[in-house]
């Protein structure tokens, strides 16, 4: 039985260079791991619940002892393999270079995908050392204003990964000419099944570069009004007056109306509504709006406040008061004391606001 199973057992399954995994060596391998993690796990409990953790000092050992474990479960592994310790790092680098795949007439190893990796994780970090370093010292010294600040940091960014990405390709000897099949395959990808998010893509390069937003507007989207937190390539952060976020993908700002409260002058104004009784003088009305105006914090003393008297209702006569204010941002608490204020104004005038009457006339009782 053994001697008809030995064959499947011998079969090679991978090759590192002069070394190879057969089915045997996989399967000695998964109880080494799985003894690996039982321990570090059941350690890691008795710890936790003797409320050892608490202590740097502990915490440090703790750390050492997972890293023993995993040091002796990797030197078994070794063994298993047949590799001598004195090998093992010649083992590590056939890893490394063993070819995963083949792209065009270059080959792409392990290693290559690390260094590539590094590289770009380097390459991301300084972008972000590179933003604001811009976005802290340069624009500030040209008076930049901050929407554009930081639309042109973000580009800066993206340009320093895209050339640490290409550097990282050229100099593993990967030639962008060698990249010409895999961006057809992608260019069909994207045309079939990516459609929405290459149009979310170009679209946050427009509103980076055209800026109808920009970070801090207050902007009201469909029946939604907040404040833009970010902008990224794909999708833009509005957080609401209720300090939700809301995820809006950057197509929906070059496709839907949307209203920028902030865009070029910041200054707003707002309207309130209010309805008097009949009979009320609408001189004195519009003398008691323009004093809850100017009473009102947050309104600004030029332009002045206006009073329109607007019609003749059903069961008042309806006035609208116009004030300006310089940050959309107080709009809600502005018109929430100018509310109270004008409340405040018409008692002390006895002005009545007065609720919907009405007047039944009976022709005939009924016998």
């Amino acid at each position: 039985m053994l001697e008809a199973l030995q064959p499947f057992f011998n079969h090679e399954i991978i090759s590192f260079g002069t070394y190879s995994i057969t089915v045997l060596n996989a399967i000695l391998i998964v109880p080494i791991l799985f003894i690996d993690i039982l321990i570090v796990r059941l350690f890691s409990r008795f710890m936790k619940k003797r409320g050892l953790l608490k202590k740097k000092f502990v915490r440090n050992i703790s750390r050492v002892f997972k890293g023993i474990i995993h040091v002796f479960a990797f030197i078994f592994i070794m063994r298993v393999l047949g590799v001598k310790l004195t090998n093992i790092f010649d083992f590590i680098v056939a890893v490394l270079n063993f070819r995963l795949f083949t792209i065009a007439d270059t080959n792409i190893s392990l290693i290559t995908l690390i260094v590539i990796a590094v590289v770009i994780f380097v390459a991301v970090k300084l972008a972000r050392l590179v933003r604001n370093y811009f976005n802290n010292r340069v624009f500030q010294r040209f008076n930049i204003e901050e929407g554009l600040r930081l639309s042109l940091s973000k580009l800066i960014g993206y340009l320093i990964i895209i050339i640490g990405v290409i550097i990282a390709l050229q100099g593993l000897g990967i030639k962008l000419t060698a990249l010409t099949v895999f961006a057809g395959v992608l260019g069909v990808g994207i045309g079939f099944g990516m459609q929405s998010i290459t149009a979310n893509i170009v679209s946050g390069i427009v509103i980076l570069f055209e800026r109808p937003i920009k970070e801090g507007d207050i902007v009201r989207f469909k029946d939604t009004i907040g404040e833009v937190m970010k902008i990224n390539l794909r999708a833009t952060v509005i957080k609401t007056i209720l300090n939700e976020h809301l995820i809006v993908p950057n197509s929906e700002f070059i496709n839907s109306v949307v209203e920028n409260m902030s865009y070029g002058d910041i200054r707003l104004r707002i309207k309130v509504r209010v309805g008097v009784a009949y009979g009320t003088d609408p001189y004195l009305v519009k003398e008691a709006l323009i004093e809850a105006a100017r009473s009102t914090e947050n309104v600004m003393k030029s332009p002045e406040p206006s009073v329109w008297f607007k019609e003749f209702g059903d069961s008042s006569l309806n006035f609208d008061l116009f004030a300006w204010i310089d940050n959309p941002k107080k709009r809600f608490e502005t018109e929430s004391d100018l509310h109270f204020e004008i409340v405040k104004q018409f008692k002390h005038r006895d002005i009545t606001i007065p609720f919907p009457q009405r007047d039944v006339y009976i022709k005939q009782l009924p016998t």
